[in-house]
């Protein structure tokens, strides 16, 4: 380093100018290194965060293709469902009109029997008929009457037949079943389950696998609740809570807020904590203080000047 010793000049000075404009050319490589570098890093950054974004597209195509899919597959599981239980449906009504037909058969059967049988009774309405058909030679033999009274006990006790009938062939006795005649007579609610009568119950494990497959999962919700339509987007409800502040109590608001990001990023540098976001928060709020205090004066005086160059607005306008 060497610079001419002109009058009027001390040594002191000409060393001090010399050694400034040394450094004044050591900031400036190191400024165009600074901002070379900074292209770089802005450059990779950029890059990164693209493809990151394509990424997100790429996973959100994905999950939405996958959703699509899953409806179209819960819409043909519907229809085979439906369809299953229309022929179930169909198989059900075509047992249960057999089961009636059998049913309304076997009363028909009932009622003719019981029609026949009842020509064959002795009751209160057909009892002269049926003493008047018993030959005279059974009442002038008393022991005769009773050696075939005590034959016709001891056939019924017998059990040969389960009734004992006279010569005119009149029913005197039954043994009757009393569950099967009031089945017959309407007691009973129902007719025993039967397994001829069952339709068959098939176990498919495939199946039950796949419908239960088709739950949503909570994975699958929406991450966060829709807001409703009548609420304010995030500028209004902005404007609505910092609009009746003035500038002082903007800035004095922005300052705290960065104190409190810085305390936040200090005590997450104690325990070896990186948050990405709050050091990317704390960077915009500091951009916006410094464009707030260097830039905020010179667009006033912007603003001012031209609004004396326009002139002063008509009555009337806000």
């Amino acid at each position: 380093l060497a610079a001419p010793l002109r009058p009027g000049l001390s040594p002191y000075y000409v060393e001090f100018a010399c050694w400034e404009r040394q450094m004044r050319e050591i900031r400036r490589c190191y400024r165009a290194q600074y901002l070379q570098k900074l292209a770089e890093v802005t450059e990779i950054e950029r890059a990164r965060e693209m493809e990151l974004h394509q990424r997100e597209l790429e996973e959100r195509r994905r999950r939405k293709q996958a959703h699509l899919q899953r409806i179209g597959e819960d819409m043909k599981r519907r229809a085979i469902l439906k369809d299953r239980q229309r022929v179930e449906a169909k198989v059900n009504e075509a047992v249960e009109m057999a089961r009636r037909s059998k049913i309304k058969r076997r009363r028909l059967y009932w009622l003719r029997r019981m029609e026949t049988l009842s020509r064959l009774i002795a009751s209160s309405g057909n009892l002269d008929d049926a003493l008047a058909a018993i030959p005279a030679d059974l009442f002038e033999a008393g022991s005769r009457s009773i050696a075939a009274s005590a034959s016709g006990e001891s056939m019924m006790s017998s059990g040969v037949g389960g009734s004992s009938s006279s010569s005119t062939g009149v029913l005197l006795s039954r043994n009757v079943s009393i569950p099967f005649l009031l089945r017959q007579l309407g007691g009973a609610k129902g007719y025993p389950q039967q397994r001829s009568r069952r339709l068959p119950h098939v176990d498919n494990v495939q199946r039950e696998i796949k419908e239960s497959s088709y739950d949503i999962l909570p994975e699958d919700e929406p991450r966060f609740e829709p807001e409703p339509a009548d609420a304010p987007s995030a500028r209004e409800r902005a404007a609505q809570l910092y609009g009746v502040f003035t500038e002082e109590e903007k800035l004095a608001l922005l300052e705290q807020k960065i104190d409190m990001l810085k305390r936040k990023m200090e005590e997450d540098e104690k325990v070896g904590k990186l948050d990405q976001i709050t050091q990317r928060l704390h960077d915009e709020l500091e951009a916006t203080r410094i464009v707030a205090r260097d830039e905020g004066p010179a667009q006033a005086a912007g603003k001012a000047t031209a609004r004396a160059a326009r002139g002063a607005d008509p009555a009337g306008l806000p």
